[in-house]
C-alpha cells in the first residue's frame, strides 16, 4: 500500500479526527432531540469500553486468542465503522431512499478501507479488524434502525459539521500524537503492579 494512502486512512480512523466529528453530530442531534444524542453517547461509550477493555485485558493480563490471531479490538476499525456510515446517511438524509442507501454503503466502504489498511500496515490482524468493524457497524446499525428519521443534518447546520471537521483536521496536525496504545500500556502496567 502506498505510504500516502496508509497515512490518509490511518488519519481518517484516528480518534483525534473521529471523536470531534462524533461530538459535533451529538451536539447537533441534542439541539433537536436530546434522547437521540443521549443514545448516541451511550452506544459510543459502550463501543469505547469494548475497545479499551480488550486492550487492557491483553496488555495487563495477557488475555488473547492466539490460535485465531485475536489480541485486541481495532479501535480505528470500530470508530470508523460507527461514524462514516452514519455521517454519510446524516448528510444525505433528505435524499431519496436509494441515495441514502448508497451513502450508507459509501460510509461502510470508507470504514472497510480504513480497517484493511490496519492489516496491510501490520498494525492488526484480520480477526481484530473484523471484530472492530462488527462492533462499529452494530453501533451504526442500531442508530440507523432506531433513529433514521431524526438523523438528518439540516442544511443550516452544515457549517457546524464543516467546522468540526476542520477543527478535527487541525487537531490531527497540531495536537501531539499520543498513541492510545501507549496510554493503555501505562494503565495496564499500573494495574499489574
Amino acid at each position: 500500500m502506498p505510504a500516502a494512502l496508509d497515512t490518509l486512512l490511518t488519519w481518517m480512523g484516528d480518534s483525534r479526527l473521529v471523536l470531534p466529528v462524533m461530538a459535533a453530530l451529538g451536539w447537533l442531534w441534542w439541539k433537536r432531540n436530546p434522547r437521540l444524542a443521549c443514545e448516541w453517547a451511550a452506544v459510543l461509550a459502550a463501543l469505547a469500553s469494548v475497545v479499551v477493555l480488550s486492550k487492557i485485558a491483553y496488555k495487563a493480563f495477557g488475555v488473547d486468542w492466539r490460535t485465531i490471531g485475536f489480541f485486541t479490538v481495532s479501535g480505528h476499525s470500530a470508530l470508523a465503522a460507527a461514524l462514516y456510515p452514519l455521517l454519510c446517511y446524516a448528510l444525505m438524509a433528505g435524499a431519496k431512499p436509494p441515495v441514502r442507501r448508497a451513502a450508507v454503503a459509501f460510509g461502510g466502504t470508507i470504514a472497510v478501507a480504513i480497517a484493511v489498511s490496519r492489516v496491510l500496515s501490520h498494525r492488526h490482524t484480520p480477526v481484530e479488524i473484523v471484530t472492530g468493524l462488527a462492533v462499529g457497524l452494530a453501533v451504526a446499525w442500531l442508530m440507523l434502525r432506531r433513529w433514521h428519521g431524526a438523523l438528518g443534518i439540516p442544511v443550516r447546520s452544515m457549517p457546524v459539521v464543516l467546522g468540526a471537521a476542520m477543527a478535527a483536521v487541525l487537531a490531527v496536525y497540531l495536537l501531539p500524537n499520543v498513541p492510545a496504545e501507549r496510554v493503555l500500556s501505562h494503565i495496564a502496567w499500573r494495574i499489574r503492579s
